[in-house]
């Protein structure tokens, strides 16, 4: 198979899902250790808000191990070690969302005994993988815009979404137009089938904005 792409992907959409994780792992970690003693229905909200993050890391981080991966591996001129280097550093992505999902439960029953512990965790997380997305950003993005079609990469993006509930969809597009810019939200919107443009138009953004008042009453107070 050639590796000449005539019409090159816009690969952008990458580095705005990328500023969803970079805004969580800059927020949660405070979000966690804020909680006070017996306070469950804040640590709810806190703990939904680290298992939407995670489960969306992983359906994206997934996506890229079973489709992104091999698609670069196979195509002539592409550097292996980069691709193994963004295969090993999810393995070890992999193994900190374990660990935090192993404290969540025990979190939201009882925030304090935890909070710091799972603040930590979310840090070490936040550090490792902002140093992944850097490179990610840096390196693979540029192989990925040379060596793919337009087809290719927009098959990945459906197959990211995929893997998330459907009942999650809409959140996860009012989190990608809470960080992008106008004309990122456009482009977005373009690429978004015409029931999710409508929903987050009349009730999707509104509810994003509720539930980031919730999340966030009290901070910087």
């Amino acid at each position: 198979m050639s590796d000449v792409v005539t019409s090159k992907p816009d690969v952008h959409d990458m580095v705005v899902v990328h500023r969803t994780f970079r805004r969580s792992c800059a927020e949660l970690p405070d979000l966690v250790r804020g909680l006070r003693p017996g306070d469950t229905a804040r640590a709810a909200l806190v703990v939904d808000a680290v298992r939407f993050m995670l489960m969306g890391l992983e359906a994206h981080h997934v996506s890229e191990d079973e489709y992104l991966w091999p698609l670069l591996t196979a195509r002539t001129g592409v550097r292996a070690d980069a691709v193994a280097r963004m295969e090993e550093q999810h393995h070890r992505l992999e193994e900190l969302v374990t660990e935090v999902r192993g404290a969540l439960d025990g979190l939201a029953a009882d925030p304090r005994p935890l909070a710091e512990q799972v603040a930590d965790q979310l840090t070490e997380l936040g550090s490792v993988l902002t140093a992944h997305m850097d490179e990610e950003e840096n390196t693979i993005l540029p192989l990925a815009a040379e060596h793919l079609s337009v087809a290719e990469w927009e098959e990945l993006g459906e197959i990211s979404l995929a893997k998330l509930d459907k009942k999650h969809l809409l959140r996860a597009l009012s989190v990608l137009m809470a960080v992008a810019t106008p004309e990122e939200q456009r482009t977005l919107l373009t690429k978004a089938p015409a029931p999710a443009r409508l929903l987050w138009r009349l009730s999707g953004r509104r509810a994003h904005a509720r539930r980031e008042a919730r999340l966030h009453v009290g901070q910087g107070d």
